[in-house]
């Protein structure tokens, strides 16, 4: 180390110029980045709905609809002239409307058409001067070809569909972004301020961090793409979880610099003194984000690629440009000096430890009731829910209110078998959910052989290898009851089909597989992030109690967030729970970390209360500007976003943070304490000062 930091000292000026330059040049990459928009393209590739997807696109023409158009006050005239308008738009793939249903050629009498026999059919199209258009939209080109509808249309229509959420997404994304760091930037810098003792310092801590997060970003061009959600959330993560590197190295910095010594020899005495508790801190951080790459919803590696390089170069910053940018701007940091605006919480700290019985059974009562209650949360496993009073929400409302809910599945069978196909059109018409079954043997008919169907109209039902059956239901994206239905349908399917041979897609039936996928990732993510954690910390404390002690209180925390959303009654995105579940793993239990290493380090010299005593007054300013920072940028991302996932995931983390904040200064103490004779016992070369009464059996032994 000591010939690394003297290097860095020697070409301090050189690496600043140099992390300007490459924090210039990755932000210029960073805005060539492809951003994704849709979570389905993240199911893993085995899944089954992705296989669909896959098949569909290969052996028919025209996909599944994405989005529907409502357009009102119009006559079946008008909305034909603007169903070929509209069908000329760059990334309208195929639109769907009343004539490829019914010949509309043959009407004389459009009243009379209305009240026709044909009247239930029609007006699933069009009722009550109200035209509802089905149209696939083209994967990757959602934004522009919804904003090119909108032009056409009017903006009093009425439009929603998985094609449209995409592209609101994408119209908001740059706009909530820019909320987020706009609430998040003032109050980390008076965090800063009142925890530091130069007006100058708050700066270099964002610009070393920013630094890192900038550079991330611009190497997010070798994936290729990355996810709204990950674009939304690493960001504010990663300057969240290492600002407090930046914080130990400059705090390590002054104490060797009070003690006048020459700042080239503080900072290398500061570097070498703040590697292992940044390191530790990092450790954690990253192999909690590094169980995020074993997902298979692809959403995960996604994250887990951006977080885990994210810490990596937060910490090359912290500890390469960091030293350099402080000795280039001493003097000036000198001159802008101020006392600490923070006080020294000695006497929180002697509350906490005289309260210590009374915390210990209140919050471990809470961690066990918080156990039994978040077991009753309700999951919602996509972006959730638009925003209400949104254009999305008032759109879908009124689409649902004129047409009801229009949710299609396409299910693909193996050609061939007729029988099959008549019976399982049969039966799939008769589900309560079911609006209409497209098929060749319901729409045609098998009376009619297909060699006297035009080859456009067979097209749309067959294939080489597959039959297509699109069955029109009322169900909701996701639920219960939705995801049960699904598995009634799979079972009917499944009766004239064998299971390896069926292949079938569409929103509910994506949230179907999506649900499964997280749902397995979970156990394994909680796995493996569980056992890093523990191994990092056994090799730190060479002990087997107090990776335990840490852990639980972490979990324990992860708990109560999960109760609190139980107890609120609102539903949780799971994708959200599973990240959050991650950082806090990860990245909160630097708290407990930190305490623990100063409460062993005191014990040498003092006794248990005395030592917890001043391990807190000096903790607590520590941990409370990382909690504050990384509380702050999840309440900063729920409140900024309007997309179900990253909205949900912000509110978590940043309750989330709040918790282990709580739980690490007052249940984490009361069990360190407590368990003070036993924690020698279980660990190796732990060595405590010895209390009165041990000191007089050894001297009579």
């Amino acid at each position: 180390m000591n010939y690394i930091s003297e290097k860095i000292i020697k070409f301090r000026k050189e690496i600043v110029i140099f992390f300007l330059i490459l924090t210039v040049v990755m932000g210029l990459c960073m805005s060539k980045v492809k951003i994704n928009y849709n979570m389905q393209d993240y199911l893993p590739e085995d899944a089954n709905s992705t296989k669909a997807i896959e098949i569909m696109t290969e052996n028919f023409d025209d996909s599944i609809s994405n989005a529907n158009v409502l357009v009102s006050d119009i006559t079946i005239n008008e909305a034909l002239d603007l169903k070929n308008e509209i069908k000329e738009i760059d990334g309208v793939e195929n639109i769907t409307w009343l004539d490829k249903v019914v010949d509309l050629n043959s009407i004389s009498n459009e009243e009379e058409f209305l009240n026709s026999d044909l009247k239930e059919t029609i007006e699933k199209y069009y009722k009550d001067k109200n035209a509802l258009f089905q149209i696939t939209i083209e994967s990757g080109k959602e934004k522009d070809t919804v904003n090119s509808i909108y032009e056409i249309v009017g903006a009093e229509c009425a439009m929603n569909g998985s094609a449209v959420e995409q592209a609101s997404a994408q119209n908001l994304a740059m706009e909530q972004s820019v909320k987020s760091i706009m609430l998040i930037a003032p109050i980390i810098i008076i965090i800063l301020v009142l925890s530091t003792k130069s007006w100058i310092e708050p700066f270099l801590y964002l610009t070393s961090i920013g630094s890192a997060v900038a550079i991330n970003l611009g190497l997010c061009l070798i994936q290729g793409e990355i996810s709204y959600v990950t674009l939304a959330v690493a960001p504010l993560l990663q300057l969240a979880v290492s600002l407090d590197y930046a914080v130990f190295l400059s705090h390590s910095f002054d104490k060797y610099k009070g003690q006048n010594k020459d700042i080239k020899d503080s900072m290398k005495l500061a570097m070498k003194d703040s590697l292992k508790s940044i390191s530790a801190s990092c450790l954690t951080t990253l192999f909690g984000f590094v169980a995020l790459l074993f997902m298979d919803f692809k959403i995960g590696p996604d994250m887990g690629i951006a977080l885990v390089r994210g810490v990596a170069l937060s910490f090359i910053s912290v500890m390469v440009f960091l030293p350099a940018l402080i000795l280039c701007t001493n003097k000036l940091n000198d001159k802008f000096k101020h006392k600490s605006l923070l006080p020294n919480f000695k006497g929180l700290s002697k509350i906490i430890v005289k309260s210590r019985i009374p915390v210990l059974i209140l919050l471990s009562t809470l961690i066990i009731g918080s156990y039994n209650l978040q077991g009753n949360n309700t999951y919602i496993y996509g972006s959730g829910e638009p925003d209400e009073g949104s254009t999305l929400a008032l759109d879908t409302e009124k689409i649902e209110e004129t047409f009801g809910k229009n949710n299609m599945i396409a299910i693909l069978v193996p050609i061939g078998n007729e029988e099959a196909e008549i019976n399982l059109g049969n039966d799939l018409e008769k589900l309560d959910f079911t609006e209409n079954v497209i098929s060749y043997m319901t729409t045609v008919g098998p009376n009619i052989p297909k060699n006297m169907v035009q080859d456009n109209t067979l097209k749309n039902f067959y294939s080489d290898k597959y039959a297509r059956i699109v069955v029109t239901t009322t169900l909701d994206n996701e639920g219960d009851e939705a995801f049960n239905s699904i598995k009634e349908v799979q079972n009917i399917v499944y009766e004239y089909y064998d299971k390896d041979d069926v292949y079938m897609c569409g929103n509910t039936v994506n949230m179907y597989d999506m649900k499964n996928t997280v749902e397995n990732d979970n156990k394994k993510v909680s796995i493996i992030t569980l056992i890093a954690i523990f191994v990092i910390l056994f090799i730190e404390f060479k002990s087997i109690i107090i990776p335990v002690i840490l852990i639980l209180g972490v979990k324990g925390s992860i708990w109560m967030t999960m109760a609190l959303s139980s107890m609120a009654g609102s539903p949780i995105c799971y994708i959200g729970y599973l990240v959050v579940s991650t950082v806090m793993m990860g990245a909160t239990i630097d708290y407990s970390i930190l305490i623990t290493d100063n409460y062993i380090k005191n014990r040498k010299t003092m006794l248990p209360k005395e030592a917890m005593t001043e391990t807190l007054s000096s903790s607590i300013k520590s941990i409370l500007v990382s909690a504050i920072t990384l509380a702050f940028a999840g309440f900063a991302l729920g409140l900024s976003s309007g997309e179900g996932i990253v909205k949900s995931l912000g509110l978590m983390l940043g309750k989330g943070t709040v918790i282990s904040f709580i739980v690490s200064i007052t249940l984490l103490p009361a069990i360190l304490i407590i368990l003070d004779s036993t924690l020698p016992k279980l660990s190796l070369g732990l060595d405590f000062k010895k209390k009165e009464k041990e000191k007089k059996i050894l001297k009579y032994a």
